[in-house]
């Protein structure tokens, strides 16, 4: 994940100026799989450079998270009617499939995995978390999508997850398949909803901890830093603390006796 500094915010913004200008050169450029703090601030520096109607973002699927920035040259634009927003679309996923493959990661059934297990397994092969998109896991296997040049290496290399034997292979996913990530229910009590308070009943540790998490900077709030404990969290919110996990927040429902809030969260899992 992209640090939040000054310095490597603009590393982060130059790298996406060199492909903007790559493809004022004539050639189609396709990124690093981005998170979606990174995709914000992509679009951001695309905006202020007026590079508008020739860039795209797509992660392999309907509603991905991690996606790859694909800045278009002009010309392939020539011909259509103001590049609608469908033949825009398209020539991005075009653009995507050339330089990405989707694998499927199948393990013997007899254990359960989960998405840091084949996260896991795949970053001690030595790749770097840009060159890998999604991963979504089904039953006892997963969906990759990764960079094209790793796809042959990861299939040769990664032969084992946690404690299971997996077998890896290329695939072919329909344009329209629906894919999630797995979750599971959390439900807690606090005394109010500011993060310090969920924080603290997610990772079952003290107010005082869980401020720590978050003056250390490991904490992050729909894809950004998270800087003042007393942020009060909200139904939909998308909350992060690093090693720890990932949640949704889903609402209150009610009050105990003793007047805590119930409430209740979706874990990454």
């Amino acid at each position: 994940m992209m640090k939040n500094t000054e310095n490597d915010t603009e590393l982060f913004a130059a790298r996406i100026r060199e492909q903007m200008q790559r493809a004022d050169r004539g050639e189609e450029t396709v990124g690093d799989f981005l998170t979606p703090k990174e995709q914000y601030l992509a679009e951001a520096v695309l905006n202020r450079a007026g590079f508008r109607g020739r860039y795209g973002f797509f992660g392999g699927y309907p509603n991905a998270e991690r996606k790859r920035l694909v800045c278009l040259p002009e010309y392939v634009l020539y011909g259509a009617d103001g590049a609608e927003e469908d033949y825009l679309f398209g020539l991005v996923r075009e653009a995507f499939a050339e330089k990405s493959d989707t694998l499927t990661v199948n393990g013997s059934g007899f254990r359960s995995l989960s998405h840091r297990d084949f996260m896991g397994a795949i970053l001690a092969l030595g790749i770097k978390r840009s060159c890998i998109g999604d991963i979504i896991v089904d039953g006892d296997g997963a969906y990759v999508f990764c960079d094209v040049k790793m796809s042959g290496f990861i299939r040769e290399s990664l032969t084992k997850v946690g404690r299971d034997a997996v077998k890896v292979e290329k695939a072919e996913l329909p344009q329209e398949l629906e894919l999630a990530r797995r979750t599971e229910d959390v439900t807690d009590t606090v005394a109010s909803m500011r993060a310090d308070c969920v924080i603290a009943a997610l990772t079952n540790c003290s107010r005082e901890k869980a401020k720590e998490y978050v003056s250390a900077g490991l904490c992050e709030l729909n894809y950004t830093e998270l800087t003042k404990p007393d942020t009060i969290l909200d139904s939909g919110d998308v909350l992060s603390v690093r090693g720890k996990g990932k949640f949704i927040i889903k609402g209150t429902d009610g009050t105990t006796k003793r007047g805590r809030l119930r409430f209740s969260a979706e874990k990454y899992i």
